[in-house]
C-alpha cells in the first residue's frame, strides 16, 4: 500500500515534492523507466525554477510524485552540472534514460520544451544525477522491458 503524502514528507523532513514530466502518460513512463534502473538522471529548465520550482540540491532527498499525487518513490540528488540545450553531453543525455543517443535526445527534448514555450539552443538546464533511496511500489506506472 502507497503511504500517503503527509507520511513520506514526515519521513523526508525538507524533501520537495516533484513529478517527472505534467503527469499522465509521460510520467508513468518516466517513473518506470527509473523503477528499471534505466533512468538516473534528469535536467530541468531555469525559467521552471525561475517560475517558483523547487530547485534541486546535492544531498537532499525529494519525493516524486504519480499522475495521481501519491508518493511514488524517494530520490537522493548525486550531482548537479548547470548547462545548456546547445551543449548536452551525450554521456548526460544517456543517463537520463529515455533515449538511446545524444541526437535522439535532443530530438526529443526540442519538442518538449517547445511544448511548454520555452526553448532554445542557449537556453540554460540544470542537469541532476540522482540515486533511489525509497520506492513505493508501481503506483499507476507502467513496467517497462
Amino acid at each position: 500500500m502507497t503511504p500517503k503524502l503527509e507520511e513520506v514528507k514526515a519521513q523526508y523532513p525538507g524533501a520537495a515534492t516533484f513529478r517527472f514530466d505534467e503527469g499522465g502518460e509521460l510520467t508513468n513512463m518516466l517513473l518506470a523507466l527509473v523503477r528499471a534502473g534505466k533512468k538516473r538522471a534528469t535536467c530541468t529548465h531555469m525559467a521552471l525554477l525561475e517560475a517558483g520550482a523547487e530547485a534541486p540540491q546535492v544531498g537532499r532527498r525529494d519525493i516524486a510524485l504519480n499522475v495521481d499525487g501519491s508518493p511514488a518513490l524517494v530520490i537522493e540528488t548525486l550531482e548537479l552540472r548547470h548547462t545548456t540545450f546547445a551543449e548536452m553531453t551525450e554521456e548526460m543525455a544517456l543517463l537520463e534514460g529515455e533515449d538511446e543517443s545524444l541526437e535522439s535526445w535532443r530530438e526529443n527534448h526540442e519538442r518538449y520544451f517547445r511544448r511548454l514555450g520555452v526553448f532554445a539552443p542557449d537556453m540554460p538546464l540544470i542537469w541532476e544525477r540522482f540515486e533511489v533511496v525509497e520506492d513505493f511500489g508501481d503506483g499507476d506506472a507502467d513496467d517497462v522491458g
